[in-house]
């Protein structure tokens, strides 16, 4: 079998998972720092790493990317994705585990995709409270955590912790 597709193949979900996961927090970032306005946690740690000129460059260029994409991707987008790679690594560490701590985690998707929106509503963190943050919040929670459950089998799931 083509060594491409065996890393990727039902055997090795961890990979996929993890994969998927990268991807989206990957998305979510480019468009972070490509599509909108500085970002102070994202410019620290591009300035941190020295990469701010390169990123400037580009950013540079990219206004008039944003001008022609709909505002939902460019503002709840990224909360979407980076929910969906959070409930997909949580919920595919912890199907199938027999440890009580499993209840904790699996509880912290939707009070982490909540919660910011509800700190941010109530003026307790920076940013701008907004409905369909959360609606891609929970539309990306419910993919990862089914995409979680498709991918982790109970018969081929690896007991991380038991």
């Amino acid at each position: 079998m083509n060594k491409k597709l065996l890393f990727f193949s039902a055997n090795c979900p961890s990979r996929l998972y993890i994969f998927l996961s990268a991807l989206a927090l990957s998305m979510g970032g480019i468009i972070y720092i490509f599509l909108r306005t500085s970002e102070h946690v994202f410019d620290g740690w591009i300035s941190t790493i020295g990469l701010d000129n390169l990123f400037s460059l580009a950013r540079h260029h990219s206004p008039s990317l944003s001008l022609h994409l709909p505002d939902w991707i460019i503002f709840s987008l990224p909360n979407g994705l980076w929910a969906f790679a959070y409930a997909l690594i949580i919920t595919s560490i912890w199907l199938g585990s027999k440890s009580r701590a499993r209840y904790f985690w699996m509880a912290s998707i939707p009070i982490l995709v909540l919660g910011f929106e509800v700190l941010q509503y109530v003026g307790i963190i920076r940013g701008t409270f907004c409905i369909q943050d959360i609606a891609f919040g929970m539309a990306g929670l419910t993919l990862g955590i089914i995409v979680g459950i498709k991918i982790i089998k109970p018969d081929n799931h690896e007991k991380v912790f038991v």
